[in-house]
């Protein structure tokens, strides 16, 4: 069998594998938020949070404000507690333009 060179026409599209190596400990510390919160409520309870673009920026700036300490709750970081709200507060922004377009 001839070699050939294989084709993936992937130019201009999302690096996922790359950004999720890179960032592959601070995303572990954001899925243990989610599953602290999995646990606490219910999985995907997230989702059906109303007024969720200003009650997520809230919690957001709420965790932020308290530095590097851990949450007295969850025992996890409260920059885990940010990224993981900034995640949500992005999910719901994208449905509204996606329901606006």
């Amino acid at each position: 069998m001839t070699k050939q060179e294989g084709k993936k026409y992937d130019t201009g599209k999302p690096r996922i594998y790359e950004m999720i190596e890179d960032f592959k400990e601070p995303m572990i510390e954001i899925a243990k938020v989610w599953a602290f919160g999995a646990n606490k409520y219910e999985k995907h309870n997230w989702a059906y949070v109303d007024n969720a673009i200003d009650r997520y920026s809230n919690a957001l700036l709420r965790h932020m404000l308290e530095g590097e300490d851990k949450d007295d709750e969850s025992g996890l970081l409260h920059a885990s507690h940010t990224a993981w709200n900034a995640i949500v507060r992005l999910y719901f922004i994208i449905q509204k333009q996606k329901e606006n377009e």
